[in-house]
Parts: C-alpha cells; sequence; structure tokens
C-alpha cells in the first residue's frame, strides 16, 4: 500500500482494530498447536506435570493476548490506544509530527519486546529507518507514525 505522508493528525480517528489475515493465521497456528501439543502430553503422560504445562502455556497465551491492541480513541487532546489490560495515551499537545508509513518501514526491525503477528502487531522495536519505536496495530495497513520529543509511535489509523 502506498503511504499517504501527508496525513493530519485531524486524519487519525477512532477506531476498533481487525486483525489482518497473517495475525488471524499465525495466532490461529500457535494456539491450536500449543494446545495440541499439550493434549497429546496431557493424553500420553497423564498427571501434575501435564496440567501444570498446560497452565503455564495458557497463563503465557493470556499474558500476551492481554497486551494487544483493541483499538482507537481520539478526542481533542489525547490519542489513547486501548488494550485488553491498560491503555496507552499519547497526548496531542506533545506531538510534534505525524505522517503515513508505509509497512515496508518496519522492515529489519529488531524486537526489544513485544511480538509481530501472533495477537498482532505491539511492542517497542528498533530499526534503522524509524530508531526505537512503539507498534500498536493488529494490521498493517493504513500505519501512521507519530513523534513526539520522547518516543515514537506506529499505530493503524
Amino acid at each position: 500500500m502506498t503511504p499517504e505522508n501527508n496525513i493530519t493528525i485531524k486524519d487519525i480517528q477512532s477506531v476498533r482494530f481487525t486483525w489482518d489475515r497473517m495475525a488471524n493465521v499465525l495466532t490461529s497456528m500457535i494456539i491450536v498447536g500449543l494446545l495440541g501439543l499439550c493434549a497429546v502430553l496431557i493424553y500420553k503422560e497423564p498427571g501434575l506435570e501435564s496440567l501444570l504445562t498446560l497452565a503455564i502455556i495458557v497463563v503465557v497465551l493470556g499474558g500476551v493476548f492481554s497486551f494487544t491492541p483493541r483499538g482507537l480513541y481520539v478526542d481533542n487532546d489525547y490519542i489513547v490506544i486501548h488494550r485488553f489490560i491498560g491503555k496507552v495515551v499519547i497526548d496531542k499537545s506533545e506531538i510534534t509530527s505525524v505522517k503515513g508509513i508505509d509497512s515496508s518501514m518496519l522492515r529489519h526491525s529488531t524486537r526489544l519486546a513485544g511480538t509481530m503477528q501472533v495477537f498482532g502487531y505491539w511492542g517497542i522495536f528498533r530499526n534503522r529507518k524509524l530508531g526505537k519505536y512503539r507498534l500498536y496495530a493488529t494490521n498493517l495497513n493504513r500505519l501512521a507514525l507519530i513523534e513526539t520529543a520522547t518516543k515514537k509511535y506506529v499505530i493503524n489509523y
């Protein structure tokens, strides 16, 4: 998709995020694969260890899922990225620039924390083009780079 470089803060509107095909497929594969592995383990080796393994996997998946961005709320003062647990608030008065970017700008990023494709795209990343940035998206269409004096955010809009 061609980036819309000339967007403004007014172009970023409240929206409920939807996952793209890659996030859906990979998330489904990971969940089915891990739970299938646990089912086989419990069937072949029933006992406390197998149940403990299942519990750990469910807790880890739940923890990762809880940080998945659900949507964007925009008002006159703030851009709020809602997650299942917590939210990220960007004060509009601190924004120094906004521009549309193509998903190719995210290539060759190193993940410092977060996930890419499983439960969406979120976390802290770094690459040569953008430097250190925070990504909150569930699909890689219509991405905006929002910069403040101290942080960079890449979001769906």
